[in-house]
């Protein structure tokens, strides 16, 4: 492992609630696509994703750290995903998470789970033993046990829910006792309670003479009037249980259970008219009972009243968190109170806290977003220190805020963040400084390093999100450090150009103190920054000296959100800034292809732009050059009969190669035979005969030196191709070009990227990535002086589901040498940096290691 490490993951959260949790160790764990992620906030005081966790085949849809009674940092969590199953991870000596069990029962999608420690002696007196709770759309929940000094997870009870479902679960310890108790929140907008209760069948007596335990139900909880979305549990400072259940009729309700005794349930359960009056004004209480292993008391008591109903939300409630009280030692006094975070889809979250006088139960923060097109929040955490709350919205983003002593308020800081949707395509720009990526989710991100003077560690983040769209992008290009072109699903290609307020804050924050790109365009009028205007599709640009007619200025006023703000920046945006107010202004439109756009590919120079479209025609199949400095098409080369699925210009701008769905690949050369020509000839293609892919051909690039190309395909070959040591037979299609070594063939494989370093790794060999369909990513040396034998090519490293993707790789591009260094802490020698992008949402880079490979 130590030939390569992650420097950087990007990833959105899943958009369902519970996806999100926050332990005491310090970690936030998150469900990322197929797999968990684990997130460091305060790595290097910026944050960072440190590790992920592989091993569902469907999406990730809650994730939940199993808490210790004592209140130490957390070892193991529980995942469930849309594949049917459960995963409870371990932590490892090394500090890695493994997964040690996998939970299969259930027979649709697992939606949501809890687990918790079971007290010393409940099945025995070695290690604790661990109780998983999981629910699924199959109207089940399921109990699971782990018992002492046993690795797999047994499932001891199937809680049936009829037609309904449950939406929400908590486990927790019932006060005075061994006994688990499980709420459960449902379509039905009861909260339901199960306990365990020791059984009468002696047969089954273990070996310490208990009597086995079962869940039974002991009560619902009436009261909401729509679905249960969220229920959270809590031990509060008089040892009573605080349940707090928040629901679609944007409430909360705080419900108490309290230990109890025979003697007040009994009395408590009087007819109205023996009561008196005061029996009469108390909380209605409700009673319920369990039978315990104990012969003093085998039967416990419990008055269950509804404490509180918090009204300050005016959306679904998606999320509820408790956070105890803090007593200090020092101070021999309590410097937090216990605190309520809830969030709702009306972009705000609230913390609760009660009145030291009146005990009544109040808002007293409340933070959100200000403004943007998402919808909300789907859940909230506290830190660990109760200082610091997260809170994950619909768009998959992260909302951080710390409490500042200093300016006694909420200060929004510095998060991760990335794509919810498939990452279709990505690109350095020339000089390196930063990566463009573009997503299904409608989006075009920025990821640059933020370095900071007096901070060892580089941490990357997303810089700015140039385009918010309303068709799923498809590819780009880019034409300069400050110009790019996207495709979607639309005929249309659109160009943006980098505003005036960007480059200052790219500036700040990525240390750029020479720009050529920028000042060789002073001269031109550079806009502020873009803003989207109501059911638009096109950022319009803001300039700064722009003042609106007064009979327009309302409507600013009136919908600020749909405007761009300046804003000055000395670390990466928060996820406000990043939707409204990093926008690029849309320079033009190019309109000529008839299907949408698939593939696009730009000149190192920027002068050309190469377009292809879905096609099942050679006439669709064509792909049109544009020049960039007039925006007109100069140019239709026809060659393929069906999608162009890639294209690559080579270094020196020479040639232009692409493939396609139709197996074949094909070579344009630039026609120099006037000064300044952009028009390229066709030079050579592969054929029946001559072609050795023989399935679709889905990724091409160049070596460094432009003397040979690459091609990968469906059928698990990479192919090397460039002059051929012997020509070809005359009139043959390949010209001048063949293929130079034995084929590489991975057997039983799908290769989707391809990418060779910008450099050689030794007198005459290449370094090449590759990336696999099921989400691998190979490195592999290439010698160009083998000859034609299996010794051209030597595995150095090979990246696995966790290290690399879990769904197919898209594209991968070794950072440009020049910029290199930015990226790296200081004292690594060596390093290329490799960026990869995929199916499972997340855009990651790499340290290679080159002297270890």
């Amino acid at each position: 492992m130590d030939k390569f490490e992650t420097v950087y993951v990007s990833s959105a959260c899943n958009r369902t609630p519970h996806c999100v949790d926050w332990g005491r160790n310090k970690l936030i764990c998150y469900g990322a696509s197929n797999s968990v992620a684990l997130y460091d906030p305060k790595y290097a005081d910026a944050g960072k994703v440190v590790c992920v966790l592989c091993q569902h085949k469907g999406r990730v849809n809650c994730v939940r750290w199993i808490k210790h009674n004592d209140g130490s940092p957390e070892t193991e969590l529980v995942s469930v995903s849309s594949d049917c199953t459960a995963v409870v991870w371990t932590r490892t000596e090394s500090c890695n998470f493994l997964a040690t069990s996998i939970l299969k029962g259930h027979k649709n999608i697992v939606t949501v789970a809890d687990g918790i420690y079971l007290p010393r002696g409940h099945v025995g007196s070695g290690k604790q033993a661990v109780l998983v709770a999981t629910a699924s759309v199959d109207s089940t929940v399921k109990i699971w046990i782990r018992r002492e000094n046993e690795d797999d997870f047994v499932c001891v009870q199937t809680l049936g829910f009829g037609t309904g479902f449950c939406l929400s679960i908590r486990l927790c310890i019932l006060p005075g006792t061994n006994s688990v108790l499980l709420a459960c929140g449902a379509d039905d907008a009861k909260i339901h309670l199960f306990a365990e209760s020791v059984t009468e069948d002696k047969s089954s007596d273990t070996e310490e003479n208990s009597r086995p335990k079962q869940f039974v139900k002991v009560d619902s909880l009436v009261g909401h009037e729509d679905w249960i979305r969220a229920i959270d549990i809590a031990l509060d400072d008089s040892g009573h249980l605080l349940l707090a259940s928040s629901s679609q009729d944007s409430l909360i309700r705080l419900w108490r259970i309290t230990p109890s005794d025979e003697h007040v349930a009994t009395r408590m359960r009087k007819p109205i008219c023996e009561l008196t009056l005061a029996e009469d004004i108390q909380p209605e209480e409700k009673f319920f009972n369990i039978r315990v292993q104990d012969d003093a008391f085998p039967v416990r008591y419990f008055a269950v009243s509804l404490e509180s109903v918090l009204a300050g939300h005016e959306g679904w409630v998606y999320g509820i968190d408790w956070h105890p009280s803090v007593y200090s030692e020092e101070k021999q006094t309590y410097t937090q109170p216990m605190k309520l975070l809830s969030s709702s889809l009306d972009k705000t979250i609230i913390i609760w806290e009660p009145d030291p006088s009146s005990g009544v139960w109040l808002e007293s923060v409340r933070v959100g977003e200000v403004g943007g097109n998402t919808l909300g929040f789907y859940g909230s955490k506290f830190g660990p220190d109760g200082l610091s709350i997260m809170g994950h919205g619909y768009l998959g983003s992260f909302h951080l805020w710390s409490y500042s002593e200093e300016l006694s308020s909420w200060e929004p800081g510095v998060t991760v963040g990335g794509h919810y949707g498939e990452v279709m395509d990505m690109q350095w720009e020339p000089g390196g400084q930063f990566l463009l990526s573009v997503s299904t989710d409608q989006t075009t991100r920025i990821h640059a390093p933020w370095i900071r003077d007096g901070h060892h560690k580089v941490t990357w983040h997303e810089l700015a999100r140039p385009q918010v769209h309303g068709y799923d992008m498809a590819c780009l290009a880019v034409l300069s450090r400050y110009r790019f072109a996207s495709g979607a699903e639309e005929k249309v290609i659109r160009a943006f150009q980098a505003p005036s307020n960007f480059v200052k804050n790219f500036h700040h924050i990525c240390k750029i103190e020479s720009d050529k790109d920028i000042e060789s365009s002073k001269a031109l009028s550079i806009p502020e920054g873009a803003s989207v205007p109501a059911l638009g599709l096109s950022n319009k640009a803001v300039y700064d000296s722009e003042e609106l007619p007064r009979e327009e200025r309302h409507v600013k006023d009136e919908y600020p959100e749909f405007y761009f703000t300046p804003i000055d920046l000395k670390e990466p945006p928060a996820e406000e800034n990043l939707l409204q107010n990093t926008l690029w202004p849309e320079v033009h439109k190019l309109y000529g292809h008839g299907y949408e756009l698939f593939a696009l590919a730009a000149r190192h120079d920027g002068t050309l732009l190469a377009s292809a479209c879905k096609a099942t025609t050679a006439e669709h199949a064509a792909v049109i050059l544009w020049d960039t400095s007039t925006w007109k098409q100069t140019q239709q080369l026809v060659s393929h009969q069906l999608t162009v699925t890639q294209m690559a210009f080579s270094p020196d701008d020479q040639f232009l190669l692409s493939v396609s769905r139709d197996r074949r690949w094909s070579l344009f050369q630039l026609d120099n035979n006037e000064l300044g020509s952009k028009s390229y000839t066709l030079v050579a293609s592969t054929d029946k005969k001559t072609g050795v892919h023989t399935r679709i051909i889905w990724t091409c690039c160049w070596t460094h030196d432009s003397k040979h190309f690459l091609t990968g395909s469906r059928d698990g070959k990479v192919v090397v191709w460039g002059h051929s040591r012997s020509p070809s037979e005359t009139g043959s299609a390949l010209g001048q070009y063949g293929v130079i070594s034995k084929p590489l063939e991975l057997s039983n494989q799908s290769v989707t990227a391809l990418a060779v370093a910008p450099m050689k790794v030794s007198s005459d060999e290449y370094l090449i990535a590759i990336g696999l369909e099921s989400g691998y990513i190979h490195l592999y040396k290439w010698s160009s002086a083998a000859g034609e034998t299996e010794e051209n090519w030597k595995k150095c490293v090979e990246l696995d589901n966790s290290a690399g993707h879990h769904l197919t790789v898209k594209k991968l591009m070794f950072r440009p040498l020049v910029a290199v260094r930015s990226g790296c802490d200081s004292d690594i020698p060596d390093v290329l940096q490799l960026a990869s992008c995929a199916s499972d949402h997340a855009v990651k880079i790499y340290n290679i290691h080159i002297n270890k490979l």
